[in-house]
């Protein structure tokens, strides 16, 4: 019997107790990706904190302005994380 080596590294993670900090730095990382591919690279370190806390991405940015534009564009930022992670549903809270 064969397992997706994917499957199985997840299983060994939750295991070890860190997957879920795995799961928060894909997330992360993929969010910031997103903000950077729309926004521009200079927007790359616009957040002050960057949290994940269960299916919710906390953002916290430096300017109320980015953050009022984030929100704007919140839906298509959460439907952008969701096709990534194969239908898994994150949602975004936004503080300016």
């Amino acid at each position: 019997m064969f397992h997706q080596l994917k499957k199985v590294l997840l299983d060994r993670l939750r295991q070890q107790g860190i997957g879920e900090a795995v799961e928060a730095a894909a997330v992360v990382q993929v969010f910031k990706d997103e903000v950077v591919r729309r926004w521009g690279e200079s927007n790359r370190n616009a957040f002050r904190k960057l949290t994940l806390r269960g299916n919710t991405l906390e953002v916290a940015l430096y300017s109320s302005a980015f953050a009022s534009e984030l929100k704007m564009a919140e839906m298509e930022l959460q439907d952008a994380l969701t096709s990534h992670f194969n239908g898994k549903v994150y949602r975004l809270r936004i503080f300016g």
